[in-house]
């Protein structure tokens, strides 16, 4: 008799960043990749998303929303949608969340949001993501007549965010510059969204030798923060750096409209 041995599946999560036009994973392409709405209380509006089966063979496709958060390092954490203060997920209405389509074939996807004029939450930023996914699935026989069955599970994650217009303050803290105890030469600045907005930051930090003064900069590192979110942005100083004692500063740069921050330490390499 012919058993089911085991089930494997695959899934491969795109989610773009702001600046991409759109998100292409084996099996489809998406665009755009993020949807930005500042909509009112008791107001409408309506974006559109585009399909495009980038297989060989027809294939289904399902559209469903999550709640996710950034870690502290950068990586997405996701939730059922709903219950998270910052989702606007209840908000969102998706009129196709199943179709199939060709080899080739596009469909429209048409993503409302209503913001509920009775809402008793002071006006904040919210957001969700919006999955495409698909499944395929082939059932393999192995020599000992054992069957195997293989999903593989193409899905494209869209970016949905919801910021009132009158949410405009930007504001982030660097809290703090601290050594990491597994490597004594690398360094973590820790920072943190006091604003309203989602910013782009860069952070980097610089070098000011205190022996013949010489000066060094570490190349930057470009992250989003949403608001009252912490982030860890983490630095190794260059192995061939001179012995000596330091001025190690570290910068948050939030932007033309938002002031820098910065903070120092006195550090001796050995």
């Amino acid at each position: 008799m012919n058993k089911l041995f085991f089930i494997a599946i695959t899934i491969f999560l795109a989610t773009a960043a702001k600046s991409q036009p759109k998100t292409t994973q084996n099996g489809l392409e998406v665009r755009p990749a993020t949807i930005e709405f500042s909509v009112t209380p008791g107001a409408t509006a309506s974006r559109k998303i585009y399909v495009t089966n980038t297989l060989t063979e027809k294939t289904q496709f399902t559209v469903y929303l999550n709640d996710w958060r950034r870690d502290t390092v950068g990586g997405h954490v996701f939730s059922e949608p709903g219950p998270d203060q910052r989702s606007c997920a209840k908000w969102v209405t998706i009129d196709n969340t199943f179709f199939e389509l060709e080899p080739g074939q596009r469909q429209e996807i048409n993503i409302t949001l209503q913001h509920p004029i009775d809402s008793m939450e002071a006006p904040q930023m919210k957001w969700c993501m919006l999955f495409i996914e698909t499944t395929k699935e082939k059932k393999v026989e192995s020599t000992t007549g054992f069957k195997t069955t293989i999903a593989n599970r193409y899905r494209v994650g869209v970016h949905l965010y919801q910021t009132p217009p009158e949410i405009t303050e930007k504001e982030v803290k660097l809290i703090q510059i601290t050594s990491l105890a597994a490597d004594a030469n690398s360094y973590r600045l820790i920072c943190r969204n006091t604003g309203k907005t989602q910013l782009q930051c860069s952070g980097y930090i610089e070098l000011f030798s205190l022996s013949d003064g010489s000066k060094l900069r570490l190349p930057s590192q470009e992250f989003p923060i949403f608001p009252e979110q912490i982030r860890y942005v983490d630095f190794s100083l260059p192995e061939q750096l001179a012995k000596g004692k330091y001025t190690l500063t570290g910068i948050i740069d939030a932007g033309i409209d938002v002031p820098l921050e910065a903070g120092q330490l006195t550090i001796e390499i050995k």
